[in-house]
């Protein structure tokens, strides 16, 4: 199964999927977009991991995700259904549509390319009515037929921004720092941050943290649901395919800079992640950046 989570863009700049309630049992994994994803939480409790940091999932928040970045979220109770509206869109075709809204433009731009403050928005439904427009939305969008959807999301779409656009700057919310689970697996995300890209071992990692190997598999596994090695392989595909969408570097280079050095390692490991070669995943990452740039503005 491909850990990215590919979204066609080429058939619409803009996908909603409003109030799906997970299957019992739900448990996702590290994945990432190439677009930008509106994650609103409407009923369910659970953590999302995202930047290292571990977020309690509460009804009433939204969560921005920009292009690439790597999350996670785990729903942890069977007796509250994780209840969610998600809106996933291509930020290069929306900018020409708000070329003429000079606010929501510029808020675009921000969620899109700025190093944000915070990607989490609690009591976002206590500022903003976005449960009845999520339900409205949802309605109209069951009725209208394939060639209104566009109009539809392209309005929705709209009306968040607007509402992100008054957000400001909220302070990061993490899991209270009384949870030791919730430090530890901080310490090991960060720790993966700055050794990614050399061989891994644990004996290491584990010395590091001045923890037991035991305590530092047990206690990220009880927190995020998946073990150190798959959260470290998601971090070196996710800059893989930074690098091999974004620069000349050569196959055998990108492989180097992210920890798979033996290119035939590289190749067999990110095809079990992405479901394509690198040089696949490079090819088909430049033909979707050309038909971007011969999209009417």
């Amino acid at each position: 199964m491909s850990r990215i989570s590919f979204v066609d863009f080429q058939e619409a700049p803009i996908h909603a999927n409003l109030h799906r309630e997970a299957e019992p049992g739900y448990r996702g994994y590290f994945h990432y977009h190439q677009g930008i994803e509106l994650l609103y939480v409407h009923e369910g409790e659970g953590s999302v991991v995202l930047d290292q940091t571990v977020y309690t999932i509460e009804p009433g928040t939204l969560f921005l995700f920009q292009p690439y970045q790597l999350h996670y979220v785990k729903a942890l109770t069977d007796h509250s259904p994780y209840t969610r509206s998600i809106l996933h869109f291509e930020p290069n075709a929306v900018a020409g549509t708000l070329q003429t809204f000079g606010s929501l433009a510029a808020g675009l731009r921000r969620i899109w390319k700025d190093r944000l403050t915070t990607h989490v928005f609690r009591g976002f439904s206590s500022r903003h009515p976005v449960e009845p427009l999520l339900l409205y939305y949802s309605s109209l969008l069951q009725k209208a037929p394939p060639e209104g959807r566009h109009s539809l999301h392209t309005a929705l779409l709209m009306q968040l921004l607007v509402f992100l656009e008054s957000e400001g700057a909220y302070p990061q919310d993490r899991l209270p720092s009384a949870s030791r689970s919730a430090s530890h697996t901080e310490a090991i995300l960060e720790w993966i941050e700055q050794h990614y890209h050399e061989p891994f071992q644990l004996e290491k990692l584990a010395s590091d943290l001045h923890l037991s190997k035991y305590h530092v598999s047990h206690l990220f596994r009880e927190e995020t649901g998946h073990t150190v090695t798959d959260y470290l392989l998601a971090r070196r595909v996710q800059e893989a395919c930074l690098l091999l969408a974004s620069t000349d570097l050569s196959i055998e280079a990108v492989g180097a800079r992210v920890g798979w050095p033996i290119p035939s390692h590289f190749s067999s490991q990110f095809r079990k992640w992405v479901d394509s070669t690198p040089s696949q995943y490079r090819s088909k990452q430049a033909k979707l950046l050309a038909s971007r740039q011969n999209m009417p503005t």
